[in-house]
């Protein structure tokens, strides 16, 4: 509780405040690589865009490297499970040793 009153404090004090200009604000930015200027926002932004939408931008290399290091990286969690059941295994059934054997008492 004492927390959230740290981080709501600096919140809730009025002189608190970032200074303002008087320009207004700048119009925000609508160009987007992937939607095509002259198509209908709705016709592009689906779970089924139309023909036409989009763009060469789509993919590239660092699409293809991203999904290269995603492969490497299931392949060496895969090769550690892997490793650790082999190792499980070979520990199960590997000999036991000291007293569980039948030695002959002299």
């Amino acid at each position: 509780m004492a927390a959230l009153a740290v981080v709501a404090a600096p919140l809730a004090v009025p002189g608190v405040v970032a200074a303002q200009s008087d320009d207004p604000p700048p119009p925000p930015v609508s160009i987007n690589d992937f939607i095509p200027e002259d198509r209908d926002l709705s016709d592009c932004i689906s779970a089924l865009p139309r023909p036409g939408c989009g763009s060469e931008a789509r993919s590239g290399w660092r699409q293809g490297l991203v999904f290269a290091v995603v492969v490497a990286g299931l392949g060496v969690i895969g090769w550690r499970i892997v490793a650790g059941i082999r190792q499980r295994d070979r520990v199960m059934n590997a000999p036991a040793t000291g007293e569980a054997h039948d030695e002959p008492v002299t």
